[in-house]
């Protein structure tokens, strides 16, 4: 049976491999663009999220390999995340902001749910491409957590709340799809710490082959005799 997938994750998908294609850089240009529009604290979560993306995964990094070849390690985008908050609080939208600029600026595209993540949402889509941030109403947001092909949920929730969703999600088929959560929603220590971004993104390797052929084999042998 064929499995018809939300229409915002259609979109999404349709507009991830453009968006995470750009490059942080390239990100970073567009998002700083709306940060202005948002309120001090808001402006500098998602400043700082952006700041962090660019000393922590824009450049690619280059690992010679023992044989010889050139080895490249960066990072890519996941894919559609759902950003959402179970709580209230007067941290709560700042939480929010943080957690959809990490998805952005790691090259995710992004669904928010409600009246606040519409207003965050109408405050970057002047400067993104179409569908890079969609909102939905909170009565659609568990068929968004269902979807097969949702990578990932940010959600700012209590602990009790971040297990019950965590094996709501882990019981899905298709996708593996990655929980994000935040359970301290007064001083967000886990949207502030640096290692948060590397929740959003996977790791991708190339590798060149620059010897003869036959020659990584060749080098594999006499590394492993003996003296």
């Amino acid at each position: 049976m064929t499995i018809v997938q939300p229409i915002q994750i259609q979109v999404a998908q349709g507009i991830f491999e453009a968006w995470d294609s750009l490059g942080v850089t390239d990100r970073a240009a567009k998002l700083e663009k709306a940060l202005n529009a948002f309120a001090p604290s808001e402006r500098n979560m998602a400043a700082w999220q952006i700041d962090n993306a660019k000393q922590s995964i824009a450049d690619t990094l280059v690992l010679p390999g023992p044989t010889g070849e050139r080895n490249e390690l960066s990072n890519q985008g996941r894919g559609p995340f759902l950003c959402l908050s179970l709580l209230d609080g007067k941290q709560t939208k700042v939480g929010l902001v943080g957690q959809v600029f990490a998805a952005l600026i790691a090259g995710n595209p992004v669904i928010t749910v409600g009246p606040t993540g519409q207003d965050i949402m109408d405050l970057i889509t002047p400067f993104v491409a179409e569908g890079v941030v969609q909102n939905i109403a909170e009565s659609a947001q568990d068929s968004l957590i269902e979807a097969n092909h949702l990578a990932g949920v940010a959600v700012i929730c209590d602990a009790e709340q971040a297990q019950q969703l965590n094996q709501r999600l882990a019981a899905k088929g298709g996708l593996i799809c990655q929980l994000i959560e935040e359970t301290d929603a007064d001083t967000l220590s886990t949207i502030s710490k640096p290692h948060y971004l590397l929740r959003f993104v996977t790791e991708r390797t190339i590798s060149n082959n620059t010897t003869a052929i036959g020659g990584n084999a060749t080098l594999l042998e006499l590394g492993s005799m003996n003296d």
